[in-house]
């Protein structure tokens, strides 16, 4: 029976494993947030930044995950001129983890889905990995009456 548990616990272990190496969409980690936020997130490199909108891509092998989005207002993260961080602060190639709402407006008559990102975590910068003890989540919203959300 001991057998048994262990062999059913290392499979559930190789599933886990497997979906976070292929799936780049996932949940944020408990913390503060804006009321509205479901806890939706998207890890990748920064492709392209282009009038606001922020490009994000996940390679693994032959399949790749885009994602793309604007900020919801300037982030709070530490910039070099001292005032809030926008999308062209962004460097190319930057591996960011970007906590996201999707929303439908209606454009033109037809319903198009835009994300809006409103917080940020590095987990590359120039080229160095961000240590979890080093990780900090940047909000990139005006809203200041963040509640405790725990998805985990």
């Amino acid at each position: 029976m001991r057998i048994k548990t262990l062999s059913l616990g290392a499979n559930l272990w190789i599933a886990f494993v497997a979906t976070i190496s292929f799936a780049q969409y996932g949940n944020a980690p408990n913390n503060y947030y804006p009321d509205n936020y479901m806890g939706a997130t998207f890890t990748g490199t920064v492709t392209d930044v282009k009038a606001g909108e922020i490009t994000l891509a996940y390679i693994k092998k032959d399949k790749t995950q885009t994602f793309s989005g604007h900020l919801e207002a300037d982030c709070n993260a530490p910039t070099a001129n001292g005032k809030g961080m926008v999308a062209s602060d962004l460097l190319l190639g930057t591996v960011i983890t970007v906590f996201f709402n999707s929303e439908s407006r209606k454009i033109n008559g037809e319903k198009q889905k835009e994300n809006v990102i409103i917080a940020v975590s590095f987990e590359m910068w120039r080229g160095e990995k961000i240590t979890d003890d080093k990780k900090r989540i940047y909000m990139c919203t005006n809203d200041r009456h963040l509640k405790f959300k725990a998805w985990n």
